[in-house]
């Protein structure tokens, strides 16, 4: 699945410099895409995780548990630092 970032359904971004509430709508977006194909985050194999340098990766951890819940075979995770503006922290891509 290409990236998926804090943009809602109306081209909003969500959280603008809230790294938890931009995780928290990106998985939203994630769900809402696996549920179209009959498919949930217990699915997925890989989550590239690109976040601006300086954020802090455990904020979109416990997003990631609070939205697919604790799963038992998690998919492997990378997370990335890299540059970028401050109102849009971070970005998903997903196999």
């Amino acid at each position: 699945m290409g990236g998926q970032n804090a943009i809602n359904s109306t081209g909003e971004l969500i959280g603008a410099s809230d790294l938890e509430m931009q995780s928290k709508q990106a998985l939203h977006n994630i769900a809402t895409i696996l549920a179209s194909e009959n498919a949930s985050f217990a699915n997925l194999v890989k989550l590239n995780i690109y976040l601006v340098h300086g954020s802090d990766p455990r904020i979109g951890y416990k997003a990631f548990q609070e939205v697919s819940g604790i799963l038992d075979n998690p998919p492997l995770v990378t997370v990335l630092f890299v540059s970028g503006n401050n109102s849009v922290l971070l970005y998903f891509n997903i196999i």
